[in-house]
């Protein structure tokens, strides 16, 4: 290649921001003090201004700067249930970012949100494997956008995106989940397409007409899959990722846990990613030799920190003098949290055009929570969500004041988005963060066969348990229904346990050929993510024209204090250790 020489790149990343464009409470643990204090972390006006910083000194240690938003800003708060797009293409372009990759929940209800993004956002957004070629004419299409970067089907790529960085070029691509339509609404004319060969015939497009080795990956694949590119696929000098949420680095030094090292190293590809709800960024110097093969790097991802330290989530309690001095002097000397004012503009339009409808939904209180109520998505040693069957609950509950009688309920736990901290639970902590998903609660008739076969391709998928998955959100809770997982077990066998509850609280075996009435979300009575069992009903499933937050909402009004359910429906262990268990 002519005129290729070494290259330094400053990178500053984020992904997963889900419309978190105000700080986060975020339970931090102190050397010194007895109890976990609260932390606001993160946000737009600090990323802004981070980003800033970082861009300046970038002029003297490095070649150039490049900002990335690695997918999934849609969804997640009040800020996005109430704007939609909006909000976010405001604010991200404020942000300044050189591209962002396309994530799934972009497209949680369809193309046309993602139409009206890109007719507002001033920066590209990639989409490299998604083929909108064929699509049909229709309000609101993406075809020919002028901000999107799609795949081109003639030359079977890529769009790729050129930064010029001095006198060289670094090229920029972004894939998918080639499962898009499994765990997301794309519109059926605009299918994704392979991710891994789409990568091998762009890379080679970029070395043979582009000139370039330097190439970055913007990728929506998740942590597991972008190490897995980068041991299959040669030629790619770093991918910046999304999409499983993955804060690396050592944050146990403020009770956040170890994630491995910042930065991973596959071959001569360089994996970085950088959490989510915009808590922390990723600051990246990386150097590429003229073969486009990472040299050197260092960098890390950073929690950004303000002024405020509480005692709970709610800010009612402050800390105690001393306790504040010593906390903020602590967390002060990490070397990973960043103590930063906001970008003052970012705020005054949060502030201004935003947040007074937000408010309003904050001072609504539906209940209390006398303990920290924990999510997880798979279970762990620890368990399985406490959040996750309360949700389940509360479908039974408005089907029931609506006059339907439901068996049961089955939920996914992607479906839920975050743990609960202790004290009070507002309308716009329920709608805003725990069930941001504007999505319809629906009835449908199903065997106890569809019901079994459905709970056991969840749990596969989610698990990877003898099938390529598509993240482990499918994982189902239950109310009214309780199951075993055995995961060893041949396919069609590893549900050991199938019961529901009777009207009198007892249980009994679920008949396979018997048909049952059950509540789930719109998103998983379409046979998503592993339940295609439920995607061959005898009936269409019919809405109870009440969405998941609403639901959950009117249900936490009944309770006084909302704590985590007394029993465990769904029991599942590992492949390594499994062997069936009794849930009673």
């Amino acid at each position: 290649m002519p005129n290729v020489t070494p290259i330094t790149l400053s990178i500053a990343h984020i992904n997963d921001t889900h419309s978190h464009f105000e700080p986060t409470p975020l339970s931090l643990a102190v050397n010194g003090l007895d109890e976990r204090i609260y932390a606001a972390v993160g946000g737009f006006p600090r990323i802004s201004s981070v980003v800033k910083a970082f861009r300046e000194s970038a002029k003297n240690d490095s070649d150039g700067f490049l900002f990335l938003h690695a997918g999934d800003c849609f969804q997640g708060t009040l800020y996005y249930s109430l704007f939609k797009g909006d909000a976010n293409a405001t604010l991200l372009n404020m942000l300044g970012l050189d591209a962002m990759a396309l994530g799934n929940h972009e497209l949680d209800l369809g193309n046309a949100p993602v139409s009206r993004f890109l007719d507002k956002i001033t920066f590209p957004l990639l989409a490299g494997n998604w083929d909108v070629s064929e699509e049909v004419e229709k309000p609101f299409p993406v075809k020919g956008k002028r901000q999107l970067m799609p795949y081109n089907p003639e030359a079977q790529r890529a769009e790729v995106l050129v930064k010029r960085i001095g006198d060289q070029k670094v090229a920029i691509f972004s894939v998918a989940l080639d499962k898009m339509a499994d765990i997301a609404m794309p519109d059926h004319d605009t299918p994704f397409v392979d991710s891994k060969q789409t990568a091998i015939n762009t890379i080679r497009y970029i070395h043979e007409e582009l000139k370039t080795p330097h190439i970055v990956l913007l990728s929506h694949l998740g942590y597991a899959q972008d190490q897995k590119l980068a041991e299959e696929v040669d030629g790619i000098s770093v991918i910046v990722g999304g999409h499983s949420h993955v804060l690396q680095g050592d944050f146990s030094n403020v009770g956040l846990g170890d994630m491995g090292p910042y930065g991973h190293k596959v071959n001569d590809t360089l994996v970085v990613q950088a959490g989510c709800h915009s808590l922390a960024i990723g600051k990246l110097k990386v150097s590429l030799d003229k073969h486009g093969k990472v040299v050197s790097y260092e960098g890390g991802n950073f929690l950004m920190l303000g002024r405020s330290l509480a005692v709970d989530a709610s800010w009612d309690q402050s800390l105690p003098n001393g306790a504040f001095k010593d906390a903020k002097a602590y967390l002060l000397a990490q070397p990973n949290v960043i103590h930063c004012r906001g970008d003052e503009e970012i705020k005054k339009v949060i502030n201004e055009r935003y947040r007074p409808a937000v408010d309003e939904l904050k001072r609504d209180v539906v209940t209390t929570l006398p303990s920290r109520l924990r999510h997880i998505r798979v279970p762990d040693d620890k368990g399985g969500s406490e959040i996750a069957p309360l949700v389940c609950e509360a479908m039974i509950y408005s089907a029931k004041t609506r006059g339907v009688n439901a068996d049961f309920a089955i939920h996914n736990a992607g479906g839920v988005r975050v743990s609960l901290e202790k004290g009070k639970l507002t309308a716009a902590d329920v709608a805003g963060r725990l069930l941001p998903f504007a999505i319809d609660l629906m009835l449908y008739h199903a065997t106890g066969l569809q019901i079994k076969q459905a709970l056991e391709g969840a749990i596969d998928n989610a698990l990877n348990n003898g099938v390529e998955g598509t993240g482990d959100g499918s994982f189902p809770y239950t109310a009214g229904l309780r199951y075993n997982y055995v995961c060893d077990q041949p396919k069609g066998q590893r549900i050991a346990q199938l019961e529901a509850q009777q009207e009198d609280g007892s249980w009994l075996a679920v008949d396979l050929e018997k048909t049952y009435l059950a509540v789930s979300s719109a998103y998983t009575s379409q046979g998503k993510e592993g339940y295609d069992a439920l995607k061959n009903l005898r009936k269409q499933p019919t809405s109870l024209h009440v969405t998941l937050a609403e639901s959950f909402i009117e249900f936490a009004r009944t309770k006084g204090e909302l704590v985590a359910p007394s029993s465990i429906l769904s029991r599942y262990k590992p492949c390594t250790d499994c062997a069936s268990t009794n849930p009673r």
